[in-house]
């Protein structure tokens, strides 16, 4: 619901364009409150809160709150809640062609949705050589974190990515300042010390740029910046080609977007490492 409403903005009137952002601002808790508390945070009417869920294609609020209940139903499941009951038919290779396939359609489809305004604001903070960055992500999406960063060490300095930010790496907290930037990668199932390390990022004045698989993660609130990459694909479990993709397809953005200091980090890089590689 938070895609469709971001989506259907600029379609919106002024008092619904309203409604939508203070529903997207604290999502999807807003949602679940009554339309009159929604109203009040809106500063619109109530009748408002009512074209803004007609507009997005519900019969009245209460349709738009049970679409939203099932949504978040839906996300708080697990991998063990889609496991099959039988393997599906074909042999190994067509089922494995045949969730690539899906993958990596579901992945292109995904990145057509971003904002190019998001996209835009996402390189320049990367490409600020004058900011330091640091990544972090959750159980799984912490290799989309080093992926990231593991490129853009060769394109600029001030490349860190934080294991444990609340034990080793608990110093670099207590030195961010306002210029800082936090990548943070959190996907479906979220992580509660994901939101807390948003939080606590924010309140040092850092810039929190999210990248999320759905723009209902509880993370958003706190993010200047967010990119949604879907991890939704119908399998057991949940895929992470989208967010590997949008990582990947980031990396030479941002060396445009540094320019040749980009380019000369890069071969005094492969300098150091010409007595390591054997090809």
């Amino acid at each position: 619901m938070a895609t469709r409403t971001s989506a259907a903005l600029p379609m919106l009137s002024k008092a619904e364009r309203r409604v939508g952002r203070a529903l997207l601002a604290d999502y999807p808790s807003a949602g679940l409150a009554s339309a009159a508390r929604l109203a009040q945070r809106a500063e619109v009417s109530p009748p408002t809160v009512l074209r803004f869920a007609q507009s997005l294609g519900y019969d009245g609020f209460a349709d738009l709150q049970v679409a939203l209940r099932a949504e978040l139903s839906a996300q708080s499941s697990g991998p063990i809640s889609r496991v099959s009951d039988a393997p599906p038919a074909g042999s190994l290779l067509d089922r494995l062609l045949h969730h690539g396939r899906a993958q990596s359609d579901r992945a292109v489809e995904t990145l057509t949705q971003l904002p190019a305004a998001a996209v835009e604001a996402a390189v320049r903070l990367l490409a600020d050589t004058d900011r330091t960055v640091y990544f972090h992500g959750g159980r799984f999406s912490h290799l989309l974190a080093a992926h990231l960063a593991a490129h853009l060490e060769q394109l600029r300095p001030g490349i860190r990515v934080l294991g444990d930010p609340t034990g080793r790496d608990l110093g670099a907290l207590l030195e961010l300042d306002r210029s800082d930037v936090l990548v943070l990668f959190d996907f479906h199932r979220y992580q509660r010390s994901a939101a807390e390390l948003a939080a606590r990022v924010h309140r040092a004045g850092a810039t929190v740029l999210l990248i999320t698989d759905d723009l209902a993660c509880p993370v958003a609130p706190d993010a200047e910046v967010v990119l949604a990459a879907s991890s939704s694909v119908g399998t057991t479990y949940q895929s992470m080609a989208a967010g590997f993709l949008l990582t990947e397809l980031l990396v030479p953005l941002v060396m445009d977007a540094v320019g040749e200091p980009a380019r000369t980090r890069m071969a005094l890089w492969e300098e150091q490492r010409r007595g390591e590689l054997l090809s």
